[in-house]
């Protein structure tokens, strides 16, 4: 038994197999094999005496795919959804996870069988105006049950579209030679860079058999593949843009609070006085967590950070605001802007002309 799950991991927990869906930082989340969505610490899931992973499995499902859904149009995501309660009824007796009292006679887990239940469904949706045959319906339940709701969207909505549409790959990768070759030199015509696209063709696959789009077409494509990288513009700014360095930072990435806090000093664009009587402009430097994104600790100076407002930076971020010295004092009315001294004199007046 490994006690190291991913996401996509078929695990077993309190007496049924699950599917590990995805990880948020303590928190998980599991799906049942009936569709069912439980939301556990990961520590109540090993605790429990059945937790394991299930690795000898021959075919291990993937975890379904939720977030993507909400970019779909209304009716191809209405329509998945419609075929998910069509499976669980077809599956468990009842269209929702859950659900309660007894199911339709013809879909009853104890009185038909799984064959029989499939060939009802697909009669069902006949009827109602939706020809489906039993391998269709056969054939969405084994899409479900190893992608989730997912599987269940037409994958025709769902392809990636070209950018440049239906035009030959061929075609796409000479515009993109002829363009990034021009670089250096001075800023061209669509005809001339045509001619040059047309005899790259003609010297890779031979004269006649790729031919160049017509002008219109052609031009619209070149834009298309020049979209973004500037392979369009005046050769100065081309120059400008190729002796650019790489950048040297890479995207940081971080899953749980604390494994990432970055430092950062912004001047704020107000005046105040300072200890020492003068005016200046302050400034915030704040600790952040990358995972959270929530402000950890934060320190308001004059302008000029130093070293050991890092020092500070830290020791408020480990350490709680009640734990830290004189935190008790800072709370205490002594140390309050409020005349509660005033206010204690006209609560005692108050108390006597009511007795």
């Amino acid at each position: 038994m490994r006690h190291v799950v991913e996401v996509g991991d078929q695990i077993r927990f309190a007496g049924g197999v699950f599917t590990l869906a995805g990880l948020d930082g303590p928190r998980c989340r599991i799906v049942g094999e009936d569709g069912s969505v439980q939301v556990l610490l990961l520590t109540q899931l090993y605790a429990d005496e059945d937790f394991c992973v299930v690795a000898d499995c021959a075919e291990p499902r993937r975890a379904p795919v939720w977030g993507p859904l909400a970019g779909l149009e209304a009716g191809v995501r209405e329509k998945a959804l419609a075929w998910e309660r069509h499976i669980r009824e077809v599956e468990t007796g009842h269209p929702e996870p859950g659900g309660r009292g007894a199911p339709r006679e013809e879909f009853a887990p104890e009185l038909r069988s799984l064959a029989e239940r499939e060939a009802a469904k697909a009669a069902e949706l006949t009827e109602q105006g939706q020809p489906v045959s039993v391998a269709t319906v056969r054939r969405m339940r084994t899409r479900y049950r190893r992608q989730g709701v997912w599987g269940l969207v037409d994958g025709r909505t769902t392809r990636a579209r070209s950018p440049w549409g239906r035009a030959d790959e061929r075609v796409v990768n000479a515009i993109r030679t002829a363009l990034e070759a021009q670089r250096e030199r001075s800023t061209g015509t669509l005809s001339r860079l045509r001619r040059q696209v047309g005899w790259l063709l003609e010297d890779a696959y031979g004269p006649g058999t790729v031919e160049v789009p017509p002008v219109a077409t052609f031009n619209r494509l070149v834009h298309a593949v020049a979209d973004g990288q500037g392979l369009l513009d005046p050769a100065v700014q081309q120059r400008w843009r190729t002796s650019r360095p790489e950048p040297p930072f890479t995207p940081t990435v971080a899953a749980r609070p604390g494994e990432l806090v970055m430092m950062d000093s912004t001047p704020l664009d107000v005046l105040a006085v300072l200890e020492d009587g003068r005016t200046g402009r302050l400034e915030l430097t704040m600790a952040m967590d990358v995972a959270t994104r929530s402000i950890t600790a934060a320190v308001l100076r004059p302008r000029g950070t130093k070293a050991v407002d890092a020092a500070v930076l830290l020791a408020q971020t480990v350490v709680p605001e009640p734990l830290r010295p004189a935190w008790a004092e800072a709370l205490a009315m002594a140390s309050s802007v409020i005349p509660y001294e005033r206010l204690l004199s006209i609560d005692a007046r108050m108390q006597g002309a009511a007795a």
